[in-house]
């Protein structure tokens, strides 16, 4: 069994040489196809002049922008690793106005904002069959919040 080596195989090696020259071929055709004012006669195959500068700058101004351009704005509109923002979505949890201090506010939070349930039934008359009929009470479903780490744990693992 052959030993495994970082070294290229003789059939690999041939054909990268064979690559590296015809690209190379390719990419000096291109430059004086791009720089020549040489007339072929093959205008209805060939693209317009223009296009020898357009493309390449094309390529690197979108390669600009999703190497560079795209990630330094994702990087600026992320919060730092040390902010609180990071855990909690300040503007779900908290009235307008008011700043992050603990998580004993966040919880106080959480106690007022639950609905508090009627709990005696309201009773309709009904218009078909005249009689009373007592209505269904829902409780309304709960506004978004702050879900504590705690309440998870427990929820999941107890």
């Amino acid at each position: 069994m052959p030993e495994h080596t970082p070294a290229p195989t003789p059939h690999r090696a041939i054909y990268g040489f064979a690559f590296y020259i015809l690209f190379t071929v390719l990419f000096f055709v291109y430059v004086a196809w791009a720089f020549l004012p040489v007339e072929l006669g093959l205008h209805s195959y060939l693209p317009d002049k223009y296009f020898a500068v357009f493309m390449p700058v094309l390529i690197m101004v979108c390669a600009f922008f999703a190497v560079i351009i795209y990630p330094a704005i994702n990087l600026s509109l992320t919060p730092n690793i040390d902010s609180i923002a990071s855990v909690v979505d300040l503007k779900l949890v908290l009235p307008k106005g008011s700043e992050f201090t603990s998580w004993s506010q966040l919880q106080n939070q959480r106690s007022e904002a639950t609905p508090k349930r009627n709990p005696s039934p309201t009773t309709t008359l009904c218009n078909m069959c005249k009689t009373e009929h007592v209505a269904k009470t829902r409780s309304p479903i709960p506004p978004l919040r702050f879900l504590d780490l705690q309440e998870i744990n427990a929820t999941y693992y107890n």
